[in-house]
């Protein structure tokens, strides 16, 4: 039997061994992982085979788009044919390569339905598939064991071409480096002042769609539902957007999406800061037959159609089969809650109305939020921390909301550079120690590294985006930009470093006028690497250090602002690349209108924590 060596991990390439199937019919490989969280095999940046003593083996690994075996210098050995994939320094299947890689990359996921705003029936809901590899991707979508023809509700995005005219996706398979956008639902009466519904007819267009119904202004909507499952032949990168249709429909929000590889056993139930908005609420979905979830909640989360009401500080078990999800709406301030399940389930967490303020904004229109949660092993303990680029007039920073949220009891913070409390907010200050499920909010106009003592301290990061009413006015950049208020309320997960990746495919909605990207890019040991975007003809330039130490370096750049194209940059389907770890971050903006997500990242396990859900 051959033996597996591995060297330190890598920023760029984390690759695995292993993987067991799920109770889907489309059955990729699945995910490999305990009860504890963490993946049943050691993750290791570069790997080796051979049947003798460690002495002698070859060093291997994979590049960080899993398309090349390469060795400990980065040198490629070889280049995986196109229906295969680098996993533990060799080419296996494709999808077998993005399950053991662990990221944001996958062939595999299961996404309920988000809850939206009260009292406006479900809007248009779309899915993002951006197909990173050189071959067609065939994907297929099914819900509560019915299945439906993508060329009928997916297109294939063509910027500057409005989505009635976009070709629809074939059944010979999305192209390489298109990205598919599949409308998956709607209520056709959804208006109410707006136009709220899909370009084109989407997979399910019934009253009420397939969120779990509510009543009229009814905030309380709790009970089980039947989740999407979207597969695919080959890796793909997945996002949402709800509702679809930038500042012509209204209160937008957008999310990356985690494949099924990814999910772990362990979280907690984030849900984005409150503000003066409400409903909050978080859901778990399961992956497979057989899944007994354990919620631990910090408040007390409600009972509905199917489900039990969990009080606070008990332990409270839930059972659910593969594509379920529990819901809890309104789930209040449920951050600290701990989640444990024997099986690898997904969390996601939103919020109906979004309304926020901070001290360089007084609010604005108002928006709603949803995000995928990572599992508490893919948390960092160093962060990187961008702000998105500033819509005042003055050009000044602005003050930015974040939302800490700590896993281990004794976690100290320390920030470079110095982050100081803002004064004149109702905030906290920004915190230097943490303890388990503890949810702090702050904010700060500074770029920033934040760190605990060691890895065996993980904590979450979330970023706000405030209402666009900032102080002295917004620059332009609407559709209108006659008194342009730009932006609006936004809520999004920060990835730490260890998650970034050389390479990313990424799509970025052509209906609003203004789109900004966000690159954070790592000091290796050959120094800061360079950032090619494929709408560009040199690299990124215009680098400034987050932190003294000069280990991160951001810098932004406008594909579209106002309507006006950077050069050759428009919206439409990117890619950026690099010899050296990087993070995108893509913001999108409007009158009174924004979404948020990053680009992509790996979400393999990057630490050993496991949190009980037993009293803090």
């Amino acid at each position: 039997m051959r033996k597996v060596w591995c060297l330190a991990l890598g920023l760029s390439a984390l690759v695995a061994c292993g993987g067991k199937g799920s109770d889907f019919n489309n059955d990729d490989g699945g995910v490999d992982a305990g009860v504890d969280g963490t993946s049943g095999f050691d993750a290791c940046a570069f790997c080796g085979f051979d049947s003798g003593s460690q002495d002698a083996a070859v060093m291997y690994g994979c590049s960080g788009d899993l398309r090349n075996v390469i060795d400990g210098n980065g040198t490629v050995i070889m280049t995986c044919p196109d229906s295969e994939g680098c996993a533990g320094g060799v080419c296996v299947p494709a999808c077998q390569a993005a399950s053991e890689s662990k990221g944001s990359v996958g062939c595999d996921y299961v996404v309920p339905t988000p809850s939206f705003y009260t009292g406006i029936k479900p809007p248009c809901w779309a899915v993002y598939v951006a197909n990173n590899w050189p071959s067609a991707v065939t994907i297929t979508v099914e819900r509560a064991g019915t299945s439906y023809n993508v060329s009928q509700f997916g297109r294939i995005a063509q910027a500057g071409v409005a989505a009635t005219s976009w070709a629809a996706v074939p059944g010979t398979g999305l192209p390489p480096g298109d990205v598919a956008i599949l409308f998956v639902e709607q209520d056709p009466s959804s208006v109410n002042g707006g136009p709220l519904t899909c370009p084109i007819t989407p997979a399910v267009s019934v009253a009420g769609g397939t969120a779990l119904p509510g009543s009229g202004s009814q905030t309380t909507v709790v009970g089980v539902g039947d989740a999407w499952h979207f597969s695919t032949d080959l890796p793909v990168t997945m996002y949402d957007i709800l509702p679809y249709g930038g500042a012509s429909s209204y209160l937008p929000s957008a999310e990356l999406l985690i494949p099924t590889s990814a999910w772990g056993t362990n979280y907690f139930g984030i849900v984005p800061q409150r503000g003066n908005s409400s409903p909050q609420w978080g859901q778990v979905v399961a992956y497979e037959n057989g899944t007994t979830v354990t919620v631990f909640p910090n408040v007390a989360l409600p009972s509905g159609t199917g489900v039990v009401a969990a009080p606070a500080n008990t332990a409270t078990n839930f059972n659910l089969n593969a594509g379920q999800y529990i819901q809890w709406q309104e789930s209040n301030e449920m951050s600290g809650t701990i989640i444990s399940a024997n099986n690898p389930v997904g969390f996601f967490g939103g919020l109906g109305y979004d309304c926020y303020s901070d001290t360089t904004s007084t609010g604005g229109g108002c928006d709603s939020a949803h995000q995928q949660v990572p599992p508490v092993s893919a948390y960092g303990s160093e962060y990187a921390v961008p702000p998105y680029t500033t819509r005042m007039a003055s050009l000044a920073p602005e003050s930015i909301r974040y939302r800490f949220v700590g896993a281990v009891k004794g976690t100290t913070l320390t920030y470079d550079p110095t982050v100081p409390t803002v004064t004149g907010t109702t905030f906290a200050a920004p915190p230097t120690t943490l303890t388990e499920g503890q949810v702090v909010d702050f904010e700060t106009p500074l770029a920033f590294v934040v760190k605990s003592q060691d890895n065996n301290h993980p904590f979450f990061v979330g970023q706000v985006m405030t209402g666009c009413e900032v102080t002295g006015g917004s620059r332009p950049g609407c559709t209108n930009n006659s008194g342009c208020c730009l932006g609006d309320e936004e809520y999004v997960n920060i990835l730490p470093p260890a998650q970034f990746l050389q390479s990313y495919v990424f799509f970025t909605d052509p209906t609003y006028p203004t789109t900004n990207l966000v690159f954070t890019r790592v000091k290796g040991t050959a120094g800061f690497q360079d950032v090619s975007l494929d709408c560009l003809t040199a690299p990124l330039t215009g680098w400034k250090n987050i932190d003294t130490a000069g280990n991160y370096q951001l810098t932004n750049v406008d594909l579209i602002r106002g309507g006006t194209q950077n050069g050759k940059c428009n919206n439409g389907p990117h890619t950026a690349t690099s010899n050296g770890a990087f993070g995108v971050m893509v913001w999108g903006l409007d009158e009174y209108s924004s979404y948020a997500y990053p680009a992509g990242g790996n979400v393999a396990p990057i630490n050993s924590v496991v949190v009980p859900p037993t009293p803090h």
